[in-house]
């Protein structure tokens, strides 16, 4: 379940269950669907889910995920509100970075175009994680996912699924 959504939960606003309050589906956006696969086993999954997280703390985070919005794998927006206003918009890919995974995925058809569309994040990341260890550094770069994020944002996802998928399976 959106298991890079809730890293980002856990990395910069410390959503853990323990500290999860209220969660409140969005049965509106949300599509949760029973379906059989291949083997002919059935398989229970959100192809798109809404929801907002309450923490004991006072923060209130909404996310929407479509995991089928694109084959690029980009259609992704991320949506910042305090107190009722939104605070800031990002949209991936914006358009410029589309116009690079368009062009790149013409030259190279035989690639998945969210290669394209990942790739400066990617060495981002490793430039970050290299100068970090290269500069004798402790911990992590800020900012960057951890083993213990990754423990915390899969039991949010264990937390969440039976109760949103209770809530929202049609």
């Amino acid at each position: 379940m959106a298991i890079h959504e809730l890293a980002l939960l856990a990395t910069y606003w410390g959503v853990t269950v323990d500290n999860i309050e209220t969660v409140i589906p969005d049965p509106e956006f949300s599509s949760c669907q029973t379906l059989t696969g291949p083997s002919g086993k059935e398989f229970t999954d959100f192809s798109k889910v809404g929801f907002t997280i309450e923490t004991k703390d006072g923060k209130t985070i909404s996310l929407k995920i479509d995991r089928c919005g694109s084959d690029a794998g980009g259609n992704s927006m991320a949506i910042v509100s305090k107190d009722g206003k939104e605070i800031f918009r990002a949209e991936t890919p914006d358009e410029e970075l589309q116009g690079v995974v368009t062009a790149q995925s013409q030259a190279d058809p035989e690639m998945m175009p969210y290669f394209f569309l990942q790739h400066q994040d990617y060495i981002t990341l490793k430039k970050l994680s290299t100068t970090h260890v290269l500069e004798g550094r402790e911990g992590a770069p800020e900012g960057m996912a951890t083993i213990d994020i990754a423990v915390d944002a899969l039991k949010v996802a264990e937390y969440l699924t039976p109760l949103l998928q209770k809530a929202l399976l049609k």
